[in-house]
């Protein structure tokens, strides 16, 4: 049997709703202890859950005690010690206190990542520091939080990664870009798609109009004029786009089909079963 405490977790306290009014159950027992008197309740982060009453949000402990009074038109859950809050039409961020730590004066703003939050002010976005100073100047017209030391933003038409100190770690020059998968990207040029590495290195050109990520067995699917086909990591042809369809390999072998026959094969292509 679980010890009894006082003290609650993040996981022990869990969100329903009943007759459109919600609160917390204890995950374990079901047994309701926080009774349902709020309009929204959101999963508890870093020890503090959003909810919702009269129009506002605000935030509960694990307690079911509301430490932050609902007085926010919008609110994100806590990251780091920091969450996202609406005043009036504009956003900041408060501490686990509830105090007010970067004003609310961007239009759009998403959680911290990386020391690093993307904040939109006069139609573009920029990267705020946890004291609310700027950090990456108001350039973009899309910006990404951060991951593993790369963000993704869009600047006009083109998208490109940039670093945190700002620096193009990835050049605009792609309509599209996808994020980074086992450490590589999809990117697409006049609807055709190719990938790149987190170096920016482009390995496979954009030729193709379907590319699946992420590698299996070391080889990746690739479609052209209607057929697929596979690729390396290396983005070397391994086995020419002639199948109708294809799919994973796995162990060494991928189910694939030519016309009505359906058959297994090899990563040399050779047909080691059929149906």
């Amino acid at each position: 049997m679980k010890p009894l405490s006082d003290e609650k977790h993040d996981t022990d306290l869990k969100p329903f709703c009943e007759k459109g009014a919600c609160g917390y159950k204890n995950k374990e027992s079901e047994e309701i202890e926080v009774p349902c008197i709020y309009e929204n309740a959101k999963d508890f982060s870093e020890g503090l859950a959003r909810v919702k009453k009269d129009g506002l949000y605000g935030y509960i402990d694990t307690s079911g005690s509301l430490v932050i009074p609902c007085k926010f038109k919008d609110a994100l859950r806590f990251i780091g010690g920091m969450a996202a809050v609406m005043v009036d039409a504009t956003w900041g961020f408060i501490n686990t206190a509830g105090k007010m730590v970067v004003k609310p004066i961007y239009s759009r703003i998403l959680s911290f990542s990386e020391g690093l939050a993307p904040v939109k002010k006069k139609k573009k976005w920029g990267y705020i520091r946890p004291d609310g100073t700027t950090a990456i100047p108001f350039k973009y017209d899309i910006a990404d939080p951060f991951s593993e030391g790369m963000a993704r933003v869009k600047q006009g038409e083109k998208s490109g990664f940039i670093y945190p100190d700002g620096t193009i770690a990835v050049p605009f020059k792609y309509d599209k870009i996808t994020d980074f998968i086992s450490d590589y990207a999809i990117v697409e040029c006049d609807g055709l798609q190719g990938l790149i590495n987190r170096k920016g290195k482009e390995i496979y050109a954009c030729q193709s109009t379907y590319i699946d990520l992420p590698f299996r067995d070391g080889v990746t699917i690739i479609k052209q004029n209607g057929k697929y086909g596979y690729i390396d990591e290396k983005g070397r042809s391994v086995l020419p786009c002639k199948y109708d369809s294809a799919g994973y390999f796995i162990n060494g072998r991928a189910e694939v089909t030519i016309g009505e026959e359906h058959m297994f094969i090899d990563l040399q292509g050779n047909i080691i079963d059929s149906k």
